[in-house]
């Protein structure tokens, strides 16, 4: 039998591939691919509810309150209580903000990701039992609601 000296292994190896580093590589570039590919897939699901509403017919971007819009509010409710209805809340400052004040305030939002936001941030300030949030499309709710007119537009589509 010949001896096979080091430089002959090497080339030899390196002729066929190691099966244990081509496996290696196989599974690293599945691991790579999954992990860019949900990546993506976890993206879209938290942006696409975002831009969704930019693309819709009427569009209603989520612009969150400003302090001094909330001092307004308030300046306007003062000395009153009751219910507060925020129609379009958005992150719930409004509502959150009214409850703390003592109101039973409810939310009326589009957009299932904010209102599921409003529902953890009214949870985590403590007025999840005198806040509700809906996830709802009031100009489809109200049409079909009410008879009349809403913000200048009437029940039978027209202007």
């Amino acid at each position: 039998m010949s001896e096979m000296t080091e430089s002959d292994l090497s080339t030899d190896s390196y002729k066929h591939g190691s099966s244990g580093e081509g496996s290696f590589k196989k599974r690293l570039g599945i691991i790579a691919t999954c992990v860019v590919g949900g990546s993506l897939v976890a993206l879209y699901a938290v942006t696409g509810p975002f831009v969704a509403p930019a693309l819709r017919k009427v569009c209603l971007p989520f612009v969150p309150a400003t302090g001094t819009q909330l001092e307004n509010v308030f300046s306007v409710l003062k000395g009153r209580s009751g219910s507060l209805v925020d129609i379009g809340s958005g992150d719930g400052r409004i509502v959150i903000a009214a409850a703390k004040r003592g109101f039973k305030a409810v939310g009326f939002e589009l957009n299932p990701w904010l209102v599921w936001y409003s529902r953890y941030k009214a949870w985590r300030e403590g007025v999840h039992h005198t806040t509700s949030f809906y996830i709802s499309d009031l100009w489809k709710f109200f049409r079909v609601h009410q008879r009349g007119h809403l913000w200048g537009t009437s029940n039978d589509g027209a202007a």
